[in-house]
C-alpha cells in the first residue's frame, strides 16, 4: 500500500550474526586445538576425544563400519541415541584417523547448531541488536564452550538446536494454521529421537504448551481437549503398568530420577559431575558468561510478555531449565538459548529507552555508539572467561600409555576391571569388554564394581572379580540395611570355594585419577547399608622427595606437598615395607595414616577404612597380595594394571 513503512527486514542482522557466530567459534576452536596438540593431548596427530560418552560414539562407529552398516540402519536401530555413530561410520569408515579427526572437529561442528536455537527467536523481536547479539552470547556461553569445544564429541550441542526448533514450530502453528510448521516440528522431533532419544520427549513435552495456549476456534479448542486427555490417559496407563506406556514411563522416570538424584540414585548422581547443581550465581557465569546478566535476561523476559502476551510462553517456558540447572548442570545448555535471547532483548529495550530520551542532533551516531558499547558490555564476560579456559580432558596422556599397555599385554577375551567413567575409553582403545561403562552404571553394578577393591582379604576380591566378570551380577536386595554386609561377606566367600579358574580373563586397571575416588568408591561398597558413609578423601599420594621418619626420636619429615594440602599431623607413620596389613593393631593406631615403604617413591595418606583395603594393597607400600592380583604395570602418577588371579 502506498505510503506504508515496512519494518527493516532482520536477514541482514540475521546473516552477519550467523558470519560474526562462525568467526567466534572457528576462533575458539583453532586456539584450544592448538592447546590441546602442544599439552600432547592427541590420538593420530590430532587432538584425543576428552569426554567419557565420546568414546561410547567412537566404539559403535567403528562396530558400524566393520559391519558395513548403512545409514538408514538408523532408522531400525533398536539402541537409543545412535544417529551419531552411524554418520561417524558413514563418513570415515574404518579409517580410524579419520575417525578421529571427525571426532576431534565434531564439537565446534555441533555448536553451530546454537543458530537454529537462537536466531529464530532473535528473529521473531525483530529488534536488529538482539538478532546480532543473542547468537553471539548463546556461542560463547561458558557452559556452552565447555560442551562444544575441539575434542567434546557428544550429542548436546545439536540436541539443543533441534529442541529449540521444534519449540519455534510449536508456537508459529499455535497461532494459526500451518501446515509448514507442523511438517517441520515433526521432523525436528523425529530427528531429535534417533539423535538423543530424552530430547524427543522433550519436544513432545512442548505440545502441552500448545495445549494451554488460548485456542483459536472451537476446533482448536477441540483438539488441545483431546491432547490433554491424551497425556492424561498415557500416564494413567504407564502408572497402571500398560505396555508400551509403561517403559516409556520408567524411560523418562529413570532419566528424570538420575539428573535430580532422587531416590536410591542420590549417591550416583553426585558421582556425576555433570549432574551437580549450581548457585544462581554460577548459573548466570556459565549460561551468560557473568551473573549480572541475569538481570537483563529477566528484564526482557518481562518485556516480551508484556508485548507478546500468550505468545510469550513458549520461550518464557524455557526458564524452567534454569530452574532445573540449580539441581543439575545437564540442563544449563537447553538454559543457554533463553537467556541469551532475553538478555540481549533486556539490552535492546534499555537501548530503545534511551533513544527515546535523546534529542534528534547526533541520534543516530549516538544510537550506534550505544548498541556497540552495550554489546561489548554483553560480551565482557564471555570473553574474558575464553582467555582464561582451557579445555579440561577427563583423560590425561598416562590413560591413553596405559591403555596400550593393557592391549599389549591381555589377551582379546579378557574383561577390565575399572571404574564406570573409565569403561567406554578402555572398551574402545583396547578392543576389550568393560565390566561396566557409563550406560550401565546402576547402584547394582556400581558396587559389585567397588566391593572387591574395598575388602581386606584379596582372595575373596580376586574371586568376586572373576565371577562377576562373567556374570551379571544380581543381588538379593531383600537383605539390604543391617545385614547386608554380612550377606555380602558371605557370598564372597561362598565365590573363592567356587572359584575354578573358569570364565575369562580378568585385567583390574585403575588409572591415576582413580585413586581420588575412593571416597566414593567407599561409598558405593556400602551404598545398601542400612547407613551410606559420606563421600570424602581416603586417600592422597606424594612424592616421597623431602620426606623422612627417625622411628627411635618418634620424628618425621613430611613431603611440603602434604602440608599444602592441609595435612598439620598425623595420627601414625607406619612402614609398610615387607609387611603384611595383618601385623597392625589398626583399632589402637590414630589415623590417618602416613604410610611408606623404603621400596617406593611417594608416600600414602589414608585412613583405618581403607589401610587393609585390596585397592590400598595394590598400590605396594605393604607386601604384595599373595600371587592374586599379578601387577603388570604401575605407577602412583600414572596408575597401574594387574592380571586377577584364581586362589589355589
Amino acid at each position: 500500500m502506498k505510503g506504508e513503512v515496512r519494518p527493516p527486514s532482520p536477514a541482514p542482522a540475521v546473516l552477519a550474526a550467523m558470519a560474526l557466530g562462525v568467526a567466534a567459534i572457528l576462533a575458539v576452536a583453532w586456539f584450544h586445538w592448538g592447546w590441546l596438540t602442544d599439552n600432547a593431548m592427541v590420538l593420530d596427530g590430532v587432538p584425543a576425544v576428552g569426554n567419557n560418552d565420546g568414546y561410547f560414539h567412537l566404539d559403535r562407529a567403528t562396530a558400524l563400519a566393520e559391519q558395513g552398516a548403512w545409514l538408514t540402519d538408523a532408522l531400525t536401530d533398536p539402541r537409543p541415541s545412535m544417529l551419531l555413530p552411524h554418520l561417524l561410520a558413514l563418513f570415515a569408515g574404518t579409517d580410524r584417523a579419520l575417525l578421529h579427526l571427525l571426532a576431534a572437529c565434531a564439537g565446534p561442528l555441533s555448536g553451530l547448531a546454537m543458530f537454529l536455537a537462537v536466531l529464530p527467536w532473535a528473529a521473531d523481536t525483530r529488534s536488529r541488536f538482539t538478532i546480532l547479539a543473542a547468537p553471539l552470547l548463546a556461542v560463547l556461553a561458558p557452559y556452552w564452550v565447555v560442551r562444544t569445544h575441539v575434542g567434546f564429541l557428544d550429542t548436546d550441542g545439536v540436541a539443543v538446536g533441534l529442541s529449540f526448533l521444534a519449540l519455534y514450530c510449536v508456537r508459529r502453528f499455535s497461532a494459526g494454521p500451518a501446515p509448514a510448521w507442523v511438517a517441520a516440528y515433526i521432523l525436528a522431533t523425529a530427528v531429535t529421537w534417533l539423535w538423543w532419544r530424552p530430547g524427543a520427549y522433550l519436544c513432545l513435552g512442548f505440545l502441552l504448551l500448545y495445549a494451554v495456549y488460548p485456542p483459536r476456534n472451537r476446533r482448536d479448542g477441540a483438539f488441545k481437549v483431546a491432547i490433554i486427555g491424551g497425556v492424561l490417559l498415557a500416564a494413567g496407563l504407564a502408572a497402571a503398568g500398560v505396555k508400551p506406556f509403561s517403559g516409556v514411563g520408567a524411560y523418562v522416570a529413570a532419566h528424570a530420577d538420575l539428573a535430580f538424584g532422587g531416590g536410591d540414585r542420590g549417591l550416583l548422581g553426585s558421582a556425576v559431575r555433570e549432574l551437580a547443581g549450581v548457585s544462581v550465581a554460577e548459573l548466570g557465569h556459565r549460561a551468560l558468561g557473568a551473573s549480572w546478566l541475569l538481570v537483563p535476561a529477566l528484564l526482557g523476559t518481562v518485556v516480551h510478555v508484556l508485548r507478546c502476551r500468550a505468545r510469550a510462553l513458549f520461550l518464557a517456558s524455557g526458564w524452567l531449565f534454569g530452574a532445573a540447572s540449580l539441581y543439575s548442570q545437564r540442563f544449563i545448555p537447553l538454559f543457554v538459548p533463553v537467556a541469551a535471547v532475553y538478555a540481549a532483548y533486556g539490552t535492546a529495550f534499555c537501548l530503545d529507552q534511551i533513544d527515546s530520551y535523546v534529542g534528534r542532533v547526533g541520534r543516530g551516531q549516538l544510537r550506534a555508539a550505544c548498541a556497540f558499547a552495550a554489546l561489548a558490555v554483553l560480551l565482557a564476560g564471555s570473553a574474558a572467561n575464553l582467555s582464561r579456559y582451557r579445555p579440561e580432558p577427563y583423560f590425561q596422556r598416562a590413560d591413553f600409555e596405559l591403555a596400550e599397555v593393557v592391549k599389549r599385554s591381555f589377551s582379546a577375551d579378557t574383561v577390565i576391571w575399572t571404574w564406570w567413567d573409565y569403561g567406554y575409553f578402555f572398551q574402545y582403545l583396547t578392543g576389550m569388554k568393560t565390566f561396566f561403562d557409563g550406560g550401565s552404571q546402576t547402584g547394582t553394578t556400581c558396587f559389585a564394581a567397588a566391593y572387591p577393591l574395598m575388602l581386606s582379604e584379596p582372595a575373596r576380591g580376586a574371586a568376586w572379580m572373576r565371577h562377576f566378570a562373567a556374570t551379571f551380577p544380581r543381588f538379593d536386595e531383600s537383605r539390604r540395611g543391617a545385614g547386608w554386609q554380612r550377606y555380602a561377606a558371605e557370598l564372597a566367600e561362598s565365590l573363592v570355594r567356587e572359584d575354578d579358574r573358569g570364565g575369562p580373563p580378568v585385567a583390574l586397571v585403575l588409572p591415576a585419577r582413580v585413586y581420588g575416588a575412593t571416597g566414593y568408591l567407599y561409598a558405593f561398597a556400602h551404598v545398601y547399608d542400612e547407613q551410606v558413609p559420606p563421600v570424602r578423601n581416603r586417600l592422597d599420594l606424594f612424592a616421597a622427595r623431602g620426606f623422612a621418619y627417625d622411628e627411635g626420636a618418634g620424628a618425621v619429615t613430611v613431603p611440603e606437598a602434604m602440608i599444602a594440602k592441609g595435612y598439620e599431623a598425623v595420627g601414625s607413620v607406619l612402614d609398610g615395607t615387607d609387611r603384611d596389613p595383618a601385623e597392625f593393631d589398626f583399632a589402637s593406631l590414630a589415623d590417618p595414616y602416613l604410610v611408606f615403604s623404603r621400596h617406593a617413591d611417594f608416600v600414602a595418606v589414608t585412613d583405618r577404612e581403607m589401610v587393609s583395603s585390596v585397592f590400598f594393597r595394590l598400590l605396594g607400600l605393604f607386601s604384595p597380595a599373595p600371587d592374586l592380583f599379578r601387577p603388570v604395570t604401575f605407577g602412583y602418577r600414572t596408575g597401574g594394571a594387574w592380571r586377577v588371579a584364581a586362589g589355589s
